[in-house]
Formats: C-alpha cells, sequence, structure tokens
C-alpha cells in the first residue's frame, strides 16, 4: 500500500518555498514537482493507522541549496 508524501517547505538559505509529493511504498516511488530524496527512519502508529517517518533531502531550484529537513 502506497502512502503519499507531501512536501512544503522553506529554504534555508533563501526563504524560496519547496513543493512536492511522493507516493512511497513497497517497490514504489513516484515524484512529482520539485524531486526529494525520502529516506525512511521509522514508522509512527496512531489512532488513525501508520505512517512512515523520515528524512527529506531536497535542491532549492531558485538557488541550488540543498536542504535537509525532518518529516
Amino acid at each position: 500500500m502506497a502512502e503519499s508524501i507531501r512536501v512544503k517547505v522553506k529554504c534555508h538559505a533563501c526563504g524560496n518555498e519547496i513543493r512536492g509529493t511522493a507516493k512511497y511504498g513497497s517497490g514504489h516511488y513516484v515524484a512529482e514537482g520539485v524531486p526529494f530524496e525520502f529516506i525512511a527512519t521509522g514508522k509512527i502508529e496512531s489512532d488513525k493507522g501508520r505512517r512512515v517517518k523520515g528524512e527529506v533531502v531536497c535542491i532549492c531550484p531558485s538557488c541550488t541549496v540543498k536542504n535537509k529537513f525532518q518529516i
């Protein structure tokens, strides 16, 4: 089952808003918008179900600085 990941963050250097989405699941990764690298670091279990926890690395299209975020 693929999980939808939405990234909406600001660049650390220039403040440009970076947006991207992807579907993440077993052997399935399709990116849309700004491409980003997703690294799964664990799972979060709550009343609503399970979610993937991880890190996102993306390059700002405005200033080409590499940014890293925890999601």
